[in-house]
C-alpha cells in the first residue's frame, strides 16, 4: 500500500499543474485510509469543487459543518458556511438544496454587515437568525448593526441571546465580553449583570461580586421573574456566592418546584441560615408537613420569632392544621401585635381574622382591633368592638374597664 505522505505529496504535485481529476482520484485513496479525517475533508471538498463536482463537494463540506458545529467551532463554521455557498446546488437533492440556501442566506447576511452596509444588513441578519438561531456570530453582528441604528432594544435582546448561546458553549471569556457591551446599553440588565459579577470572582473581588448578586437577586425576588431568577440564583450558587443557595431554593419553591426546594436545602451539608430555616418552614407547610413547619421555624431564636409577623403566621397556620387551636391564636395575636404596632393595619386585620377562627373570646383582640378600627375611622367598626368589649370585661369581672368602654361607646352613639 502507498504510504499517506507519498499520496499527499503526488496530490500537491496534480494540484500545483492544475490536474484536479488525478488530484481526486489520490484524496480517495486517502479517503479509503482515513475517512474520519476533517482536515482531509475540507481538501478534498475543495479539489471536488475545483472539478466542478459540486454535490460531491457539498457532501464532504458538510461532514466538515457537522463536526466544527459538534465543537462549537463558530469561526470555522462561518468559514465553511461561505464555501458552501460558493457552490452550484442545482444537482443537490431538495434536502441540500435547502440547507444550501438557508447557508446562503447567512452568507449573504454577514457579508453586507462586513461591507458596512448596515441597513440592508439588519434585515438580512434576522432573516440569517431565523435560520441559525444558536449562532452567536450572527447575533453579535445584529447587535451591532441595530447599536449603530440607536436600536436599542434590539440590540440588547440580539446581545442577551448571543451571551447565552456563549455561556451555553463554555465560550467564557466571549460572554463576558459581550456582557460588557450589554452593560453600556442596558445597565439594569440582569443577565450582565451577573457575567460581570462572574469576571469580578474570576479577578479576584469576590466581596464585590456577592454584593452585586444579591442586589440582583433581592430585586428580581421583588419583581417575581422567577425564571430570571431561578437561572441567576443557580450561577451565584454554583460560584459558591452567599444567599445564592438561598434564593435558589426560594425561587424553585416559587415555581412550585417543592421537592426539588426541599431536597437542596436539607442536603446543604451545612448549619441552616435563619432566612434558609424560614424557607424550609414555608416548603414543608406547603407540602403539608405541618410538624416539621412548625418545628423548623421553632428552632429560631426566639426574638427572630417574635418579631417577624410571617413566620408567626406560618407557625399559627401549621398548629391550626395540627388542631392546637389555642397556641395556634397564640401566635396569631404576636403577629397582630406586630403587624398594628407597626402600622400595617390592613395586614393586622387579616391577621386578627385568623384569630377569630380560633378564638372569638380573647380581650386582647378586640382592644386592638378597636385601636386598629379607631386608627382607620371606621366608627361603626369601633362601636361594635367595644361593645363585645364590654360583654367580654364583665365576664372576667373587670367592672372598671366594661364601665369606661360603656362610656366611650355611649359618646360614639351620639356623634
Amino acid at each position: 500500500m502507498e504510504d499517506k505522505k507519498d499520496i499527499l505529496k503526488t496530490i500537491t504535485r496534480y494540484a500545483q499543474a492544475g490536474d484536479w481529476a488525478r488530484a481526486i482520484k489520490e484524496y480517495d485513496k486517502l479517503i479509503a485510509l482515513d475517512p474520519s479525517d476533517i482536515g482531509l475533508r475540507n481538501s478534498y471538498g475543495e479539489a471536488l469543487a475545483k472539478l466542478g463536482e459540486h454535490r460531491k463537494a457539498f457532501e464532504n463540506f458538510t461532514k466538515v459543518l457537522e463536526d466544527y458545529a459538534s465543537k462549537g467551532m463558530t469561526q470555522k463554521i462561518m468559514m465553511m458556511y461561505k464555501k458552501i455557498a460558493r457552490l452550484d446546488p442545482k444537482k443537490f437533492d431538495l434536502e441540500g438544496k435547502a440547507l444550501h440556501d438557508r447557508i446562503t442566506k447567512v452568507v449573504n447576511a454577514v457579508t453586507l454587515f462586513d461591507a458596512g452596509e448596515i441597513d440592508r444588513a439588519i434585515p438580512a441578519l434576522k432573516e440569517a437568525d431565523k435560520y441559525d438561531k444558536y449562532n452567536p456570530e450572527i447575533l453579535i453582528r445584529l447587535g451591532e448593526a441595530c447599536e449603530k441604528r440607536d436600536l436599542i432594544g434590539e440590540a440588547v435582546e440580539a446581545y442577551v441571546r448571543a451571551m447565552r448561546v456563549l455561556v451555553d458553549k463554555g465560550r467564557k471569556d466571549e460572554s463576558i465580553a459581550v456582557a460588557y457591551r450589554i452593560q453600556k446599553l442596558d445597565r439594569e440588565n440582569v443577565e450582565a449583570m451577573a457575567m460581570a459579577a462572574d469576571d469580578l470572582i474570576a479577578k479576584g473581588q469576590k466581596e464585590k461580586a456577592q454584593g452585586i448578586f444579591k442586589d440582583l437577586l433581592i430585586t428580581l425576588a421583588e419583581k417575581d421573574r422567577i425564571a430570571d431568577g431561578q437561572r441567576i440564583a443557580k450561577q451565584a450558587m454554583d460560584l459558591n456566592i452567599e444567599y445564592g443557595k438561598q434564593f435558589y431554593a426560594f425561587f424553585l419553591f416559587k415555581d412550585n418546584k417543592i421537592d426539588e426546594a426541599r431536597r437542596l436545602l436539607e442536603d446543604g451539608g451545612s448549619e441552616l441560615s435563619t432566612e434558609e430555616k424560614v424557607l424550609l418552614g414555608k416548603i414543608y407547610f406547603k407540602a403539608c408537613d405541618y410538624e416539621k413547619a412548625k418545628s423548623v421555624l421553632l428552632t429560631l431564636d426566639t426574638e427572630v420569632v417574635d418579631q417577624n409577623p410571617e413566620i408567626l403566621e406560618v407557625i399559627g397556620d401549621s398548629l391550626l392544621k395540627l388542631r392546637d387551636y389555642r397556641s395556634a391564636g397564640d401566635y396569631y395575636i404576636k403577629g397582630l401585635k406586630v403587624l398594628k404596632e407597626a402600622g400595617h393595619l390592613d395586614e393586622a386585620i387579616i391577621m386578627a381574622n385568623k384569630v377569630m377562627n380560633v378564638d372569638t373570646e380573647r380581650v386582647e383582640l378586640h382592644e386592638m382591633m378597636a385601636q386598629i378600627y379607631t386608627r382607620k375611622n371606621m366608627k361603626a367598626r369601633v362601636i361594635d368592638e367595644y361593645t363585645k368589649l364590654a360583654v367580654l370585661y364583665d365576664r372576667n369581672g373587670r367592672r372598671d374597664d366594661a364601665a369606661q368602654v360603656r362610656s366611650a361607646l355611649n359618646k360614639l352613639k351620639m356623634i
